[in-house]
């Protein structure tokens, strides 16, 4: 599976659990941020997949209210 492949899986992972995933420009890298009661992922545009990847991957295992089965789920995605 290509680097794309992942991060494309991964995204999709997060909007299926409710997080809306936003993509823009700007001087930041991106992460999970909570807004009133909704979270949102941020990331920035002009990082390359592999960079996504590796903060999708910090922000889920850092998430204090993250499902149980996420790493497994992270695990199988990522290999």
């Amino acid at each position: 599976m290509t680097q794309e492949q992942k991060l494309q899986k991964l995204i999709a992972l997060l909007e299926n659990n409710d997080i809306p995933v936003k993509s823009d420009r700007g001087n930041f890298k991106g992460g999970l941020v909570r807004y009133h009661d909704n979270y949102y992922f941020y990331l920035n545009r002009k990082l390359e997949p592999e960079a996504k990847i590796r903060l999708i991957k910090r922000e889920l295992e850092r998430w204090p209210e993250q499902r149980p089965d996420w790493h497994r789920e992270l695990n199988a995605i990522l290999g």
